[in-house]
């Protein structure tokens, strides 16, 4: 009898062990995804892959430092009529300084100069790793820095795409020089939206696979992760304005994240939802209205 409780209290002990194993290493994988995402420029998304000569717009090849010392790389790119006006186009999860290639032709012709550059995960000096936003915060402001301190710029504003939107919030709401943003399909909550793909994709549960995600993620990355939601910093933003453009079936980041920020935001702020159904793309869906509303918004803010 006492035999036969030993093996069933040694059987648990496996089982139990064996179930902590597959749990590490599939929190482990994931979040392999997720410091070290890989990129590869799809034009059916990005539309342009070359650099902004593909589009005839003058540009420098430049490069900046961050506070804590990673350089990164980038393209200036001046207004067609001289000015001291400027947007940094801060890219997604996975993505590449061409990410907000669509609006650059018009946003140049518009008076605005703009930087596009690569996060640190491209970097090939220190924490060259994704971190959801935590270090990617210091990048956007080393754009703000370069633009302020090299080229002269008055008024600068930001507009960012899905992690570009919420490190862009995150930036925005701790550097005061940025005047205005535009946050294209952002996530509110990280931990949510990872929750949110994963039962998606792979049909996994919440607990207790996210968490783990997110705990391990974290000590990878050197982030506290429970400081990257956009959800909890975007109201320090106001009174300077807002604009939060999501898709209402955006086939990555649902809808409610873009519903969530916004109404998370003060005033001034306002909302685009067309109705495209492809993450980041309302561009490539509603190209028109999409170049409209963002020079609108943008000439009137900056």
């Amino acid at each position: 009898m006492a035999d036969k409780k030993s093996i069933v209290r040694l059987t648990l002990i496996v089982l139990v062990v064996l179930v902590l194993v597959i749990l590490l290493g599939a929190a482990w994988f994931f979040s392999n995804l997720l410091i070290h995402p890989a990129y590869k420029c799809n034009p059916a998304h990005y539309v342009y892959c070359g650099d902004p000569s593909e589009q005839n717009i003058k540009f420098e090849d430049v490069t900046f430092t961050t506070k804590d010392g990673v350089t990164l790389g980038g393209w200036f790119m001046p207004s067609v009529a001289p000015g001291k006006k400027a947007i940094v186009l801060v890219h997604g999860h996975g993505g590449g300084r061409n990410e907000g290639m669509r609006y650059a032709k018009m946003l140049t012709e518009a008076g605005f100069n703009l930087v596009a550059f690569d996060l640190r995960v491209f970097s090939k000096s220190g924490k060259a790793f994704a971190s959801m936003g935590y270090y990617e915060k210091l990048d956007v402001i080393a754009a703000v820095d370069f633009l302020v301190n090299e080229k002269k710029m008055e008024s600068i504003g930001v507009f960012g795409a899905s992690l570009g939107a919420s490190t862009a919030v995150l930036a925005m709401a701790e550097d005061k020089r940025i005047r205005s943003g535009i946050f294209n399909s952002g996530y509110a909550n990280v931990a949510d939206v990872l929750a949110e793909v994963g039962a998606r994709d792979y049909g996994l549960p919440r607990f207790p696979l996210i968490p783990m995600v997110m705990w391990i993620s974290g000590l990878r990355a050197g982030a506290n992760m429970g400081e990257i939601n956009a959800e909890d910093k975007i109201a320090a933003i106001a009174p300077r304005p807002v604009f939060i453009m999501h898709c209402t079936a955006d086939n990555f980041v649902p809808y409610t994240h873009g519903e969530r920020l916004f109404k998370a935001s003060k005033e001034p702020k306002e909302m685009w939802s067309p109705a495209c159904t492809k993450h980041v793309q309302e561009w490539n869906q509603f190209r028109t209205e999409a170049e409209r509303r963002a020079k609108e918004f943008f000439l009137r803010t900056l």
